[in-house]
């Protein structure tokens, strides 16, 4: 819930008349609200004292607004409030939403006056920052409560986003929630295992809340510099929707470019609202379970990728920290095989740079190819997404080649994918490709490449 909570809220809450998601979001507010948490409970006290008591003293208003200024409405159950005059609950829930509109008059003002007194100390003046951007609101859009804000970040293969949260002390930079959440988003997730959603460079040129949709008016840094791929895309959209979503007076997000609707986002229609999409959110029910089918389809991604020569969408599978090592033939040679890193994956195929990979079976010439030759002859020279056989965790010694694999990736899973060879040739121009995949933060990463025939 965002700011104060009113009488209604809290009266459907205690009465049972929300939704879960609307129960759980209350729930956190009060743990973090003092003032909706004192409203709370004394709306429990004076409901608990018309489920017990039958008369109302004639000052009992004046005394419990009495009580609201002076602090003392938390524990005097029985000692403070008597009722003397059998009253219709309607009239009591009349007096009792007086009782509340008072409250929230006093404990605002007071509160404000609180705020501006700080605000006039020394060191205590907000600052804007050059990026702020104006905000308009149909809502009552306060910045003065702490508030639990829910963040979605994209996980490294780019399938679901996962949650992660945030307080937003907003008292501190005078800012609306809907400004801080882009921050925040901007900035990038905190926790590993997550990457970031706003393209580089974007800038949040306004923000309007209107009718249920909020506008998102962004730079063109957001569509110029967005990362590429169907899949990527989708979870970046859901992320900043299913972020702002969180947010009960915000059902929809449309987005603007330079403050224009745009037709299309790279691949996905773009000039209508988004609605929230819960699917998409991983949960624990969501993880792939056991790990050899997560890495089973992870191997699927990666062959895909190879094939479509797609090393964006390459790079989401790559170890974070340690890349990925290509390997001509079986036996890994840890000091001599190429080993390229996330970043430079990305634009491993852009210019002719030849690289030198290994040496030729038989022939001891080097192998001096470029990455997309390289890729052509020893990673997707076959059709390994329609493999003969998909070996998981097994070593198997079908050539000359020693197969070290298992003493080099130690900890890891290997999934390999075999296609026989062909009676022209007595079965020797067998293939084989093997994936090598090791754990970091609860995901698996692509470490290892390495292709496998027969040999010499």
């Amino acid at each position: 819930m965002r700011f104060h909570l009113s009488v209604e809220d809290l009266s459907s809450y205690m009465e049972g008349n929300v939704t879960d998601r609307e129960r759980e979001k209350i729930r956190i507010h009060l743990d973090e609200c003092r003032l909706c948490r004192e409203k709370y409970d004394l709306l429990m006290d004076l409901e608990n004292y018309l489920r017990d008591e039958d008369y109302i003293d004639s000052d009992f208003t004046e005394r419990v607004i009495y009580s609201l200024k002076n602090g003392k409405h938390s524990n005097n159950r029985n000692k403070n409030i008597k009722r003397k005059y059998g009253v219709l609950k309607p009239v009591f829930s009349a007096i009792l939403i007086f009782v509340f509109v008072g409250a929230a008059f006093y404990f605002g003002s007071k509160y404000d006056t609180f705020r501006r007194n700080a605000a006039d100390e020394p060191g205590n003046q907000p600052t804007v920052q050059a990026t702020q951007a104006p905000v308009k609101t149909d809502s009552t859009t306060e910045k003065i409560n702490p508030e639990r804000v829910t963040l979605y970040f994209p996980d490294p293969y780019a399938e679901y986003v996962v949650p992660e949260y945030r307080t937003a002390a907003l008292a501190k930079d005078y800012e609306s929630l809907e400004l801080f959440i882009f921050r925040q988003l901007q900035e990038g997730p905190e926790e590993q295992g997550k990457v970031p959603v706003i393209p580089e460079g974007t800038k949040l040129l306004s923000v309007e809340v209107k009718d249920g949709i909020c506008y998102l008016n962004l730079s063109r840094e957001f569509v110029e510099n967005n990362p590429g791929g169907s899949a990527y895309e989708t979870v970046l959209i859901n992320s900043i929707v299913n972020s702002y979503t969180e947010l009960p007076q915000i059902e929809k997000v449309q987005f603007l470019i330079e403050g224009e609707k745009r037709e299309v986002y790279s691949h996905m229609v773009f000039d209508e609202p988004f609605e929230r999409n819960e699917s998409i959110i991983r949960t624990a029910e969501k993880t792939p379970e056991p790990e050899e089918n997560r890495i089973r389809e992870l191997g699927i991604k990666v062959l895909t990728a190879f094939k479509n020569k797609d090393m964006q969408e390459l790079s989401r599978y790559v170890h974070p920290e340690k890349g990925v090592r290509f390997s001509p033939y079986t036996y890994v040679e840890t000091d001599k095989d190429v080993v390229i890193s996330r970043e430079d994956i990305i634009t491993l195929l852009d210019g002719n740079k030849v690289y030198n990979w290994g040496f030729y079976d038989g022939s001891g010439d080097p192998i001096e190819l470029t990455p997309e030759k390289y890729i052509e002859r020893f990673v997707y020279d076959r059709d390994f997404l329609n493999a003969d056989e998909i070996i998981y965790d097994e070593q198997f010694d079908r050539g000359n080649t020693i197969n070290n694999v298992f003493e080099v990736y130690k900890g890891c899973h290997v999934i390999e994918y075999y296609l026989e060879g062909t009676p022209e040739y007595d079965g020797m121009d067998w293939r084989s490709l093997k994936l090598v995949f090791e754990e970091k933060d609860g995901y698996w990463y692509l470490v290892g490449v390495l292709h496998d025939e027969w040999t010499i």
